[in-house]
């Protein structure tokens, strides 16, 4: 399990340094939960909802395991404010992201 040093928390963001390196959805889950418990509340991380997240953060992952942009990709960023066009590509590129 990462160290929940590796995430920097704001009102609008959640950055997580090194998040190509969880490769399940399950230890996904269990970090955006565990840091969940160890910020205020009105942190982004405990605004959104958690399955979103993982969503967003496997499609940096696969993007990542294919080589694109991986300068973008290592690590993931999760704004608390997504577009629903964005939500909707997350959603289509986590359904192929099969490395769990």
């Amino acid at each position: 399990m990462m160290e929940l040093s590796n995430a920097k928390t704001t009102t609008e963001n959640t950055h997580i340094l090194d998040s190509c390196f969880v490769r399940s959805k399950e230890a996904m889950r269990e970090y955006l939960l565990k840091l969940r418990d160890n910020v205020p509340d009105e942190m982004a991380v405990c605004q959104r909802d958690i399955e979103s997240q993982v969503r967003e953060w496997r499609a940096h992952n696969f993007f990542y395991d294919l080589h694109v942009f991986r300068s973008r990709t290592h690590d993931v960023d999760l704004e608390l404010k997504q577009t629903w066009p964005r939500e909707l590509f997350c959603r289509v590129v986590s359904f192929f992201y099969f490395w769990d």
